[in-house]
């Protein structure tokens, strides 16, 4: 699509859009130079800048729009929905997004005002506003009226929503239903009671509602059980999306934004790394401490890197099986959780402290230059690997529950914290073994 579109001349191009679905355009979008993303925008109708402005990242939208006159900003979102509206709003200042949107009806201006008063936590955020209602004392008949009135409106036609003459939600009907449905019948024969959430819930849970309950349009209602919009299924990968990319920041301590210019996410990380940093400063005083047990036996450094990538690794595949159970309603008690994890890191440490103590005795017996006692050190090595492998198990579950119990995020205990601990624990155990084997059966 790349090539094509570069091959064509300037009314070929304008031509080749026009033909694109809007997911299409922001491919092709993605895919070019900067510059070359300005004269693609400016070749659109504003159709298709609205289609492509609903499916690039709204921060991407923002930055298109605030080249254009208000004027032309105005028209364009006019033909966008009022959630897609609102999210790139939510990118630019205050003063702005007012400009903007003054140009729409003032039904619109009021459903997107609304919408910005939400938090970007809460359903009501996320929410469609454009649904078609009807009502229960409707014949079928009038409800395919008012359902190909409204259709060319709205983001989906696939659910129709019933409320009473105070906009009370009272459930859903299927189009399929509705178009098999024969006059004379009400819709009050047609409807049923639909799972719903209210506008101010916690958005990940009800994305995780979504997903249980495999409704591709969720009813949002106020405190009052009003029906107010609707989330959508696509809403809900959005949803998710951003939550694995926040997720994967945290567990690498990465805060900064990923659209971020280089300079402020360089700064951004600066942070936590000479958090780490400091964290990591008990590690050189221990071994300082265990020098002349160092120099005396310098196979130990030799297999050092093996002890803290072994922990590292399986703390961090640990930590994120816990964030899995956590997050996702797996019905597993997280306490059976624990207990499951400890067991499988007891299995898992044998095994690999076995291989751990063969690759390290076959090592030192085969090398003539080392004159130490295999069986004393690749026994240390072992023993290191399964206790540090149980107690890393026991640390990367423990923690993040921890965490959520104090009110924060179970991401924050990011993987390079749980990383750090494990190893300032992993070299006490480590050198602590050394110089009792060494003071026993050396």
């Amino acid at each position: 699509m790349l090539e094509t579109y570069r091959n064509l001349n300037e009314i070929e191009k304008i031509e080749y859009l026009k033909n694109l679905h809007g997911y299409d355009l922001s491919v092709l979008y993605d895919a070019l130079d900067v510059d070359e993303q300005i004269d693609f925008f400016d070749l659109l109708s504003s159709e298709s800048k609205a289609e492509l402005l609903t499916y690039i990242k709204p921060s991407d939208a923002s930055e298109l729009l605030e080249d254009l006159e208000h004027e032309e900003v105005g028209e364009i979102i006019s033909l966008m929905e009022p959630d897609d509206i609102t999210d790139i709003a939510l990118e630019v200042d205050d003063e702005t997004a007012d400009e903007w949107i003054q140009h729409l009806d003032e039904e619109t201006q009021e459903e997107i005002q609304s919408l910005r008063e939400y938090d970007e936590d809460e359903a009501g955020a996320w929410m469609s506003t454009n649904i078609i209602t009807i009502r229960p004392e409707m014949d079928v008949k009038e409800a395919m009226k008012t359902l190909i009135k409204e259709a060319p409106e709205v983001e989906t036609i696939q659910t129709l929503f019933v409320v009473d003459k105070n906009d009370i939600f009272l459930g859903t009907v299927p189009l399929k239903r509705l178009i098999k449905a024969k006059s004379p019948m009400s819709i009050e024969s047609l409807y049923t009671a639909s799972v719903f959430v209210f506008d101010e819930d916690d958005i990940d849970e009800v994305t995780m509602t979504i997903q249980e309950k495999g409704i591709y349009q969720m009813p949002v209602v106020s405190e009052s059980h009003e029906l107010l919009g609707m989330i959508t299924v696509d809403d809900a990968l959005d949803i998710y999306e951003e939550e694995a990319i926040e997720d994967v920041q945290k567990l690498t301590g990465l805060f900064g934004l990923l659209d971020s210019s280089i300079f402020k996410s360089a700064l951004s990380r600066l942070p936590w790394l000479f958090f780490l940093l400091v964290m990591a400063l008990p590690i050189a005083v221990i071994m300082s401490r265990y020098e002349a047990i160092i120099s005396t036996y310098t196979i130990l450094i030799v297999f050092q890197p093996l002890i803290l990538d072994v922990a590292g690794n399986f703390g961090t595949q640990s930590f994120s099986t816990s964030l899995v159970v956590m997050n996702f309603d797996l019905d597993i008690p997280y306490k059976r959780h624990i207990k499951e994890e400890i067991v499988s890191s007891i299995y898992i440490g044998t095994l690999v402290g076995l291989i751990g103590f063969m690759i390290t005795f076959g090592t030192i017996y085969f090398n003539p230059r080392l004159d130490q006692s295999p069986l004393v050190f690749s026994s240390v090595i072992g023993l290191t690997l399964l206790i540090t492998m149980v107690v890393t198990s026991l640390i990367s579950t423990l923690v993040p529950k921890m965490f959520q119990r104090l009110g924060f995020d179970p991401a924050n205990a990011s993987g390079p914290l749980i990383t750090t601990f494990v190893d300032i624990f992993s070299i006490i155990l480590y050198y602590g073994l050394a110089l009792v084997f060494i003071e026993v059966f050396i």
